[in-house]
């Protein structure tokens, strides 16, 4: 491009597509290649946002106000099928404290508007308003409602599979159909549900104060034969029952503590779901000293090794494996619950295995 003093301009092209262009005419040529300035593009773009803002507050407030009110009928109907009067839930909703949960339950579900947080924070507030006692499980309650929304549903459903494995035990699993009923009712829904896999996941709930983590654990199958040690018996012939020191059989001096064994129905067992069903048919019976400790002895040698009841139980229930491999090679097994992971855990529980949870058994 050229200027001269004779107001002519030439424009060549020495391109492609050669020419020259030339004007006569004289004056200036301004461009601006970078657009608007910095302050009027500021100025635009705060009005957009503005105006976009104010348009998506309007509909977030709409929003707002019906999950509300979505988590206020959740929490009136589930009051009602629990045959509550509307005398009791309102003489709690009186306290201060129960007004303050219920605003965090009501915030928090406003926020993040998933079903099933609204389903787990109803659960909780009304066994929040039938606590009406100041205990610690109304503070674990209380806590319980602040927690959950930090929470993902794999988090939920480990604290629920922890729960039922070292806390919950279903009675009367004297035999294999029983065992496989809680097995199928109890574990697997829980499980299928998808649990934690990463670390991080655990890291959080430690975090959020639902569990913390010890040194050691146990594997899986310890844990079964601990609950349901009545059908983890390997079973002895009634030539082999222990003695006591006048050399007289334990089946001998009580035989209604015996029974056919459920492993191998050619051999006997003591007759007992656990440990602790065993020490209270000792308390009751009143059993000497000498006995009840040969009695607890035999009870705890006699069961199945690790790796035969493991097989046992892939063998009744083979979905179980994969439940084998999560628990052993996992820090699940190292965590134990605080009292706000059980109400997490039990409310969670409830949801998925319709099992019925008694919060005050551990809290």
């Amino acid at each position: 491009m050229k200027f001269g003093n004779d107001s002519s301009v030439t424009v060549e092209n020495n391109g492609e597509n050669q020419g020259m262009i030339t004007g006569a005419n004289y004056g200036s040529m301004t461009q601006n290649q970078y657009g608007l300035g910095y302050s009027d593009t500021k100025a635009l773009c705060l009005d957009i946002v503005h105006d976009e803002i104010a348009k998506y507050r309007a509909e977030a407030l709409i929003e707002a106000q019906r999950r509300s009110e979505e988590l206020f009928e959740s929490i009136v109907r589930k009051l009602d099928d629990k045959k509550m009067t509307d005398a009791q839930a309102l003489a709690e909703f009186r306290n201060p404290a129960m007004q303050f949960d219920y605003f965090e339950a009501q915030k928090a579900y406003m926020k993040a508007g998933t079903p099933e947080l609204a389903e787990m924070l109803s659960d909780i507030l009304v066994e929040r308003i039938s606590e009406s006692s100041r205990s610690l499980l109304q503070i674990a309650l209380g806590e319980a409602i602040r927690v959950a929304p930090k929470l993902i549903p794999a988090q939920m459903a480990t604290l629920a599979l922890i729960f039922n494995i070292r806390y919950s035990h279903t009675p009367q699993v004297d035999h294999y159909d029983r065992l496989v009923f809680y097995l199928k009712g109890a574990i697997l829904p829980i499980f299928k549900m998808g649990v934690s896999q990463n670390y991080s996941e655990f890291q959080h709930l430690y975090f959020a104060g639902c569990c913390q983590q010890q040194t050691f654990g146990k594997d899986l199958i310890e844990w079964f034969k601990e609950s349901y040690s009545g059908v983890f018996m390997q079973g002895f012939m009634p030539e082999e029952v222990p003695k006591d020191s006048n050399n007289i059989g334990l089946d001998t001096l009580y035989p209604c503590l015996f029974t056919t064994c459920t492993y191998d129905s050619n051999k006997i067992q003591i007759d007992a779901f656990n440990k602790a069903d065993l020490l209270v048919k000792i308390k009751e019976m009143s059993i000497l000293p000498e006995h009840s400790e040969l009695l607890q002895k035999t009870f705890k040698d006699n069961l199945l090794p690790n790796d035969k009841a493991k097989e046992l139980v892939e063998k009744l229930v083979p979905e179980m494996k994969e439940v084998f491999e999560y628990w052993n090679n996992s820090v699940i097994k190292n965590c134990i619950l605080s009292s706000v992971g059980i109400v997490i855990a039990a409310e969670y529980s409830k949801k998925v295995n319709t099992y019925i949870y008694d919060l005050k058994m551990w809290i």
